[in-house]
């Protein structure tokens, strides 16, 4: 049963339906009784158009079409009024929409239906893109990414893994010890640098410890930092991860004075004092964590074998498992993220013929189609299940992939909510609007003749 409105409605353009029906016939008998006369008028012969009355009586016509006569109007109210005394009963759709009626409108959903999955459904060769560059990232993370170096491990020594390798190098050449050292004296953060229970006022045995202290405060997060670190700065505060969610604890450092954006510039530095240094005993030691790898600390509910995912998480990080490991666990999916860009902008020009630029467009962040962020859950879906596969056969957690495991949970949610909400919703978003566009250009029409209307002479 239809709501109250939709019922006003449906008899109200029943009720429009037969009064232009009426008037349709009376058009018919016009244009007949027209034709009528200009039969007999054909029979007259021809006038004298030069004469003083044909003149004169042609004169008054185009004056009269020259004068604005204003059509009666009538409101919304009375024709809803008027409907409803005529169709006193339920209507339906059916009251005014013949079968006729009905294929046009399958077939104008369908031609919507076909533009939307020209511009959003996955083809063939996207398929074949996705599959094949999370493939190729893969092997990449097969073959060239190894587990990272335990902390203890010399700070000089050469890596296991070619892009382990290569991810040292950067680093140790980009942020030697002596430029840790300076940035780490020039970077102080208080509070929320603090590293033992004793620099925490009412923290319990435990909660934190130098060998743990980055991963478990949120202020040396390379991303959540940024929040949780000014914050902790400004209050003289350390916001510290446990099994139970996050708590915020009182130090024994004092607030730090300052602006917005030289304390942002000052842990900004101090991450980078931090994320290279090595321990007072010249080896590696532990980094910052990786990007959310403390918000993980929490979820010690989540089981992960005879362990839960908490615990694997501080294990990760006390054996190495830092934010320079993540950078080389970036790698493949880099490169799969380059060649997936290339191929789909290739595919789009030469088999859909876009142009370059749109189809760059999107592939971008703040611009991306949702097509390829399907692609992208589909190629990360593929890394993720092959590493898992190599975790599983090596029974070492170290060899996880965090960068293919944090893009797959990220984009496959997106491709969730596209494919079980978003979709339909854009969909039918899109048939809406057109059709009112439509609905607006015939309304233009009939304002168009409702001014030839009123000029015609009476």
């Amino acid at each position: 049963m239809t709501s109250k409105d939709e019922q006003r409605t449906i008899k109200a353009i029943r009720h429009l339906q037969q009064r232009s029906e009426t008037i349709e016939e009376a058009h018919d008998e016009i244009n007949r009784d027209i034709h009528s006369i200009k039969r007999q008028l054909s029979k007259l012969g021809d006038v004298d158009k030069s004469s003083s009355g044909f003149v004169e009586r042609k004169q008054a016509h185009l004056d009269a079409m020259s004068e604005h006569r204003s059509l009666p109007a009538v409101d919304s109210e009375t024709i809803y009024n008027e409907a409803e005394a005529a169709y006193p009963e339920d209507a339906k759709l059916d009251d005014i929409l013949t079968a006729g009626d009905w294929k046009i409108v399958d077939k104008r959903i369908a031609v919507h239906v076909k533009d939307f999955n020209a511009r959003y459904a996955l083809d063939g060769w996207d398929y074949a893109i996705a599959g094949g560059c999370g493939l190729f990232a893969a092997m990449l993370d097969l073959l060239f990414v190894k587990a990272p170096a335990k902390p203890t491990t010399a700070w000089t020594k050469e890596v296991d893994g070619v892009f382990n390798g290569w991810v040292q190098q950067a680093f140790n050449s980009f942020l030697p010890p002596d430029v840790s050292k300076e940035l780490g004296r020039l970077n102080t953060i208080g509070g929320a640098d603090s590293s033992t229970v004793a620099q925490l006022i009412g923290a319990l045995p435990g909660t934190l410890n130098p060998m743990n202290h980055r991963l478990r405060s949120l202020s040396h997060d390379p991303i959540l930092g940024f929040l949780f670190g000014v914050l902790d700065m400004l209050r003289g505060t350390c916001t510290v991860v446990g099994n139970d969610g996050f708590t915020i604890y009182q130090t024994t450092k004092k607030p730090m004075d300052g602006g917005l954006f030289p304390l942002l510039g000052r842990l900004f530095g101090h991450l980078l004092s931090d994320v290279n240094a090595p321990s007072e005993k010249g080896n590696r030691g532990m980094g910052v964590p990786a990007p959310f790898m403390g918000i993980l600390r929490m979820f010690d509910s989540l089981p992960v074998g005879d362990s839960d995912l908490g615990k694997q998480i501080e294990y990760m990080y006390v054996k190495g498992y830092d934010f320079r490991q993540f950078v080389v666990t970036s790698i493949p999916v880099l490169i799969m993220e380059v060649m997936m860009r290339v191929f789909y902008a290739v595919k789009q020009v030469k088999h859909a013929g876009a142009p370059l630029g749109e189809a760059l467009m999107d592939t971008m962040p703040l611009k991306m189609n949702p097509r390829f962020k399907m692609m992208l859950a589909m190629a990360y879906g593929t890394v993720a299940s092959v590493n898992g596969a190599k975790v599983y056969i090596t029974k070492d957690i170290l060899n996880l992939n965090y960068a293919a495991w944090i893009g797959f949970i990220w984009n496959g949610s997106h491709a969730i909510k596209w494919a079980l909400l978003d979709r339909s919703l854009k969909l039918w978003g899109e048939v809406e609007q057109k059709e009112i566009e439509a609905l607006e250009r015939v309304v233009d029409q009939i304002d168009g003749l409702s001014d030839r209307a009123e000029r015609l002479p009476v």
